[in-house]
């Protein structure tokens, strides 16, 4: 196919071109015969093209850019390697959809079409009874939190926060506890795990674990205790225990399983009543 060229004695006449006009805007006139093509230069361009628009777009491309050039689709598709049908297909569908045919239309991003800007909704915390509510802004997804999983709160607020989701005085107000310490809370999940949001009384609270005979040798002697000398206390309880019965129960042990069951609050009242006993007739 041959056109008139626009290159005389290698300038390019003024005329020929309007402002921001390009070869694309008028009918292309140049000789195509006469031009020069180099294989080693194709085949450097063609692989940075193949690298930066992928196969399948570099495809189309190559069969859109042949088609304009007057090139009959069964000559596009022997040169490319592909059946005429879909190289008729391919010019249908560019023509029909623009720049959008060029690529896979089943990819979520575009290495062609602009790029529209996400809506980013800030992520808010909210109460309500016994639940936290995390709202994500994402099409009214949230998160529901039990706040009598004191762990599973801390693990995810301290995570929104360590990635920037939430605010160190919002993760603090629902925690309830100072902005300071979340921060430092937030840094140890970071730097340790969820582990680190553990109770640091977790490794010690395995000695309250006594069998049912041990927990009535404890309030034998306590209740001794009180009756004869109308005091006692852990470290006691823990000493008369090891002489009397050879049992080793630690003093916060013993101090921890007589709060549980209330009987410091009947160390003044039960010698009363076991006084009281004795004089009734």
């Amino acid at each position: 196919m041959v056109y008139n060229s626009p290159i005389n004695n290698g300038c390019i006449d003024d005329n020929t071109y309007e402002s921001g006009a390009t070869i694309m805007n008028k009918k292309p006139l140049m000789d195509c015969q006469n031009l020069a093509f180099s294989t080693r230069l194709a085949e450097n361009r063609v692989d940075q093209a193949r690298r930066v628009f992928g196969p399948g777009v570099l495809q189309r491309f190559l069969c859109y850019s042949l088609y304009l050039f007057g090139v009959n689709r069964k000559t596009i598709g022997q040169v490319l390697g592909i059946p005429p049908e879909t190289a008729k297909s391919t010019i249908k569908t560019i023509n029909r959809n623009g720049l959008r045919a060029l690529e896979d239309r089943r990819q979520q991003s575009s290495l062609l079409r602009p790029k529209v800007p996400r809506e980013c909704r800030q992520v808010t915390l909210r109460e309500e009874g016994t639940k936290i509510i995390v709202d994500l802004g994402i099409s009214d997804r949230v998160l529901q939190l039990n706040r009598e999983d004191p762990l599973q709160v801390k693990t995810i607020l301290l995570t929104l926060l360590n990635d920037g989701l939430l605010k160190n005085r919002q993760v603090a107000e629902v925690l309830q506890i100072t902005p300071t310490y979340t921060a430092i809370l937030a840094r140890r999940l970071g730097e340790k795990g969820a582990v680190s949001l553990l109770d640091q009384r977790q490794g010690q609270k395995q000695d309250f674990r006594v069998p049912r005979e041990v927990k009535a040798e404890v309030v034998q002697q306590f209740a001794l205790d009180v009756i004869t000398s109308g005091q006692t206390s852990g470290r006691a309880i823990s000493a008369e225990l090891k002489e009397r019965c050879d049992i080793l129960v630690p003093e916060r042990t013993v101090r921890h399983h007589l709060a549980r069951m209330g009987l410091g609050k009947i160390k003044k009242s039960l010698p009363q009543l076991v006084s009281a006993v004795k004089k009734t007739p």
